[in-house]
């Protein structure tokens, strides 16, 4: 229970007082203002709940939910004490996520303008041979670095175009930044490369859903004739080889929708979280089981639905989820767990870097690393991880022994929430 500060009483000349009849009209004026204070306090709770809720009115409907569940981040605090203070009331309303709070609209037409053609820089030659596998990488435009760093190594466009029977492109998608000097770059890059989509977005942490609409947007409007799609990040390796051959093993080219699954993920309520995700953005308990946005690809028909759904979806900021989980959902999608897709940094052991397909949190040197080891001749590169692993067998042996037992069981465990 908040406790009442009260102001110092205003005491009368010690003459008036009569003995006990002032002490009893002393405790009498105290009375009446703790009971004050406790009507101040349930008005203002009474104020904030049809208030906030004639706010949340709006979304109604819109998204996988009809009804969100409370308030802002803070909204447990007041479930369990009954009774909301003025402060957690202050909380909630300042806990909004930045650039979308509960009155921004959420309607996803009014920022992609689907019948319209929005990139300001549009390398539609890239799809003039059709391609077998288009690799969309989310950039921001100060990353150059990580651009040439790709460039020079899994995207490096000589090698893409001799190695494969079937033709895989790569091209950078952008928003806009803040920074003309930085724009103009990006302008002088796309002169040079002819491999950058630039969108009329500001590009922050908390736009990367719509920038992956306008990927989707962009792919079926421009590349309607490819197989596969893969969005994926700037510090991201790629292993172009082993994904061509995952994707030509497939019975199917239709239907896929695949990459690192992550299921049963609840929303965080902390507002101070990276991933923080207000009640009134999404209000279901877990999101849908959906694919780490470090790496995903999709069948071109996925691509079509997925855009489909997405302009009658409302906008969640967590692209990921909202793309491969709560669109895919609604479009009758089931993402899938594909064996070499992950979101956690990869050691950098070559014979171990062959069979992945995806590698996190990798820099411009890291990727140079990378590349050269997997250019390395296997025979080579493989004896020697292989020796080390001999040095290691003995030590780790009674080990692995001793956990074994509850490694299974954990992959049980995860398997079956998977499932």
């Amino acid at each position: 229970m908040d406790r009442v500060r009260l102001l110092p009483i205003q005491l009368p000349p010690a003459s008036s007082i009569s003995g006990n009849n002032g002490t009893a009209k002393g405790k009498i004026s105290f009375v009446r203002r703790l009971a004050l204070g406790f009507i101040i306090l349930a008005g203002l709770g009474l104020l904030y709940v049809p208030a906030y809720h004639s706010a949340q009115g709006q979304f109604s409907g819109l998204g996988e939910t009809p009804s969100p569940m409370g308030s802002v981040g803070g909204t447990h605090f007041v479930a369990s004490l009954g009774c909301p203070s003025f402060m957690l009331i202050v909380i909630m309303i300042l806990a909004q996520l930045h650039g979308w709070g509960y009155n921004t609209s959420r309607d996803v037409c009014s920022y992609i303008h689907p019948e319209n053609t929005t990139a300001i820089l549009n390398p539609t030659t890239i799809c003039n041979e059709v391609p077998y596998l288009l690799i969309v990488v989310c950039s921001a435009v100060p990353n150059l670095g990580a651009r040439i760093a790709i460039r020079n190594t899994w995207g490096n466009k000589s090698n893409l175009d001799t190695q494969y029977e079937s033709p895989v492109k790569v091209a950078f998608l952008l928003g806009q930044s803040d920074n003309d000097t930085l724009n103009s770059y990006v302008i002088d890059e796309s002169h040079l490369y002819n491999d950058i989509i630039q969108e009329s977005f500001h590009d922050t942490y908390n736009n990367l859903t719509l920038k992956s609409v306008m990927l989707l947007k962009w792919a079926t409007m421009y590349c309607d004739k490819l197989t596969y799609l893969m969005k994926t990040d700037d510090d991201m390796f790629v292993n172009v080889p082993a994904l061509v051959k995952a994707l030509k093993g497939r019975p199917k080219s239709t239907g896929t929708l695949i990459g690192s699954l992550i299921c049963n993920a609840r929303p965080i309520t902390d507002p101070k979280n990276k991933w923080y995700t207000p009640k009134y953005m999404y209000s279901e308990r877990t999101y849908p089981n959906y694919l780490s946005g470090t790496g995903y690809v999709m069948s071109f028909d996925v691509a079509q639905r997925l855009y489909k759904a997405a302009l009658s979806t409302p906008v969640l900021h967590l692209e990921d989820v909202y793309i491969t989980g709560v669109c895919a959902k609604r479009a009758g999608l089931r993402p899938t767990n594909q064996y070499g897709f992950s979101y956690i940094p990869r050691k950098l052991e070559t014979c171990a870097l062959r069979d992945v397909i995806t590698a996190h949190k990798v820099n411009a040197t890291t990727m140079q690393i990378i590349w050269s080891k997997l250019n390395e001749p296997m025979e080579t590169a493989c004896a020697s991880a292989n020796h080390s692993a001999t040095d290691k067998k003995s030590a780790t042996v009674s080990r692995l022994g001793r956990h074994i037992g509850y490694f299974l069981l954990k992959s049980r465990i995860l398997s079956s929430r998977c499932a």
